[in-house]
């Protein structure tokens, strides 16, 4: 069983009956502003869920399902977030320090004001992302990632401070 609390208030949401996360499809639980942290949600599904200001830190969300997922204020640092998909998603103010979003698929969201600093990003797409204005890429490793249609040097005020690019695709 487990216990999930508001993240801000420390209130009781709800109970979970079983032991885990893992692989469960979660749009019918009220998640928003939730504590999610060290739990492990690998292959769950939050599509299409409001999960602003929800936390996810330290958690397993491997191949996690956030296609269309409102995740303004989210956060996720220290994620492990490997194949995770975030297509369509606004994650606007997300927090993603020091996570591993290797593979993840941030094709089409809003990552405006997102910090991933000291990120690995190895192969991760961020297709035709529509808003990267005061991103934080500081220390992020995004070798062979993809940036087909989304251009990193079109807004002037993304920190780029160590930023790697070894073997990345759609760099303009």
């Amino acid at each position: 069983m487990i216990e999930i609390f508001d993240r801000n208030t420390m209130e009781l949401l709800f109970t979970y009956p079983l032991d885990t996360f893992r692989g469960k499809d979660l749009r019918g639980l009220r998640l928003k502003a939730a504590n999610l942290s060290d739990q492990d949600l690998e292959g769950a599904v939050f599509e299409g869920m409001d999960l602003e200001d929800t936390e996810f830190s330290n958690a397993n969300i491997k191949r996690a399902n956030f296609k269309d997922a409102i995740l303004v204020e989210a956060i996720f640092n220290k994620v492990q977030a490997q194949g995770a998909v975030f297509k369509g998603a606004k994650c606007s103010s997300s927090t993603w320090a020091g996570a591993d979003i290797s593979d993840a698929d941030f094709t089409d969201t809003n990552l405006e004001h997102a910090n991933f600093k000291d990120v690995i990003a190895h192969g991760a797409k961020f297709i035709s992302v529509k808003n990267l204005k005061g991103i934080i890429l500081w220390n992020t490793d995004c070798s062979q990632a993809d940036f087909s249609e989304t251009n990193l040097n079109d807004v002037g005020d993304i920190d780029k401070t160590g930023l790697i690019l070894d073997e990345a695709k759609g760099i303009k």
